[in-house]
């Protein structure tokens, strides 16, 4: 190869596009910076949310964050910190890396009755004082109880702050699954 046509090539390699990476949950937004504290609001925002919360309610949280992008495939762990204060706030009762059997059920967590597990993606920041964040909630069995029928829902959310400290939801959506 002569150096012209290795300089050619060279430089086409350097102006290829960068592969596209799907962001299709943060929609590109940077991650807000957020206090542990306030993160637990969020949260709680959007649990309250998406279910009547009351006692015999039974929320795990997943020992990974969803991904940016589609699918449930990869996604960071959960911050221990951020685990642990979700359960002294009393929004779960604990933690599952949920096993499944391969057989269409739900899948187990090692708890002494069943419910769901929530996975949630890192909190967006919006525009202004607005957050987004996606939550996935998946039933799963105990792990020595009967099983489950499959049953799962992911909803995108967006909050703005409330003057207590809390959050309130402003809109949701129902996020469908590509096929």
């Amino acid at each position: 190869m002569t150096r012209a046509m290795s300089t050619a090539a060279l430089l086409a390699a350097c102006s290829a596009p960068a592969p596209v990476v799907d962001q299709s949950r943060s929609g590109g937004l940077p991650v807000a910076e957020l206090p542990v504290e306030r993160q637990v609001a969020a949260y709680e925002a959007a649990v309250r949310t998406a279910f009547d919360v009351g006692p015999d309610l039974y929320l795990l949280a997943h020992v990974r964050r969803l991904p940016r992008g589609a699918g449930t495939d990869g996604g960071d762990s959960l911050p221990a910190a951020l685990g642990e204060a979700l359960r002294r706030a009393g929004t779960i009762r604990g933690t599952c890396d949920p096993a499944r059997d391969g057989d269409q059920r739900a899948p187990r967590c090692d708890a002494t009755r069943s419910g769901y597990v929530i996975r949630a993606t890192e909190i967006f920041q919006g525009g202004g004082d607005t957050l987004r964040m996606n939550l996935l909630s998946e039933l799963y069995a105990a792990a020595n109880g009967p099983g489950q029928e499959p049953f799962a829902f992911e909803m995108a959310y967006k909050l703005v702050p409330r003057e207590d400290g809390r959050f309130r939801v402003v809109a949701e959506g129902r996020v469908r699954e590509k096929r």
